[in-house]
């Protein structure tokens, strides 16, 4: 259960965003930061699709968890998650999908519920999953590289990156492709574009959580 926690939060840190002017998709970025700062999840919701990213997410990093299990199960041997094979992977992902996306949502109302972090992350994972979050989000900056509009979908390219703490270190140099799509006039967050470029990432920061929770 561990590893899931840490797999949940590197999850929730694909919601970095910081900056954004203007409007369009670039108004949507600034508006999912500023809903994030004050937790607003009425404002959250208006530009984020939640269901769908999740749901996007858990379902493309299966895939890519699969198609490289060997290559995880050699360099985190101890990791009984990657030492069958990719087979195993998408079954086991399939059988607990709505089990691990409710647990993403229900950290999601955590973190917008501003739920006191637990002691211990067992007393309430999902408070301990969203106030760590918060914590890695107050250390970390992002930068808008580029917008690609077209006419009813966007892709903004996000550079993200720590300070000099020890979580901003943990969160490193990341760049998320962000796809927005335009519905009733409106620029709303439906994906992250590139999971197959952060998984690799993503598999080493959550293992570097899982080993010293």
């Amino acid at each position: 259960m561990k590893k899931f926690y840490s797999t949940i939060l590197i999850l929730m840190t694909i919601f970095f965003t910081s900056c954004g002017v203007g409007d369009s998709p670039e108004k949507a970025l600034e508006e999912i930061q500023e809903a994030l700062n004050t937790k607003d999840a009425k404002k959250f919701s208006a530009r984020v699709n939640t269901a769908k990213l999740f749901a996007q997410i858990y379902d493309d990093a299966t895939i890519e968890l699969a198609k490289n299990c060997e290559v995880y199960g050699k360099k985190y041997p101890k990791d009984p998650y990657f030492q069958r094979d990719g087979e195993f992977i998408k079954k086991y992902n399939a059988e607990h999908r709505d089990l691990h996306l409710n647990f993403a949502r229900q950290s999601y109302d955590a973190y917008f519920d501003n739920l006191p972090a637990p002691k211990e992350p067992h007393e309430n994972p999902y408070a301990y999953v969203a106030h760590e979050f918060f914590e890695i989000h107050k250390v970390s900056t992002a930068t808008v590289e580029n917008v690609d509009v077209k006419e009813n979908t966007a892709t903004i390219t996000l550079k993200v990156e720590g300070n000099g703490s020890l979580r901003g270190i943990f969160v490193g140099l990341l760049t998320f492709k962000l796809g927005f799509e335009k519905v009733n006039g409106k620029w709303i967050l439906t994906k992250i574009e590139n999971i197959d470029e952060l998984t690799p990432t993503m598999v080493d920061k959550a293992e570097l959580i899982w080993i010293n929770l």
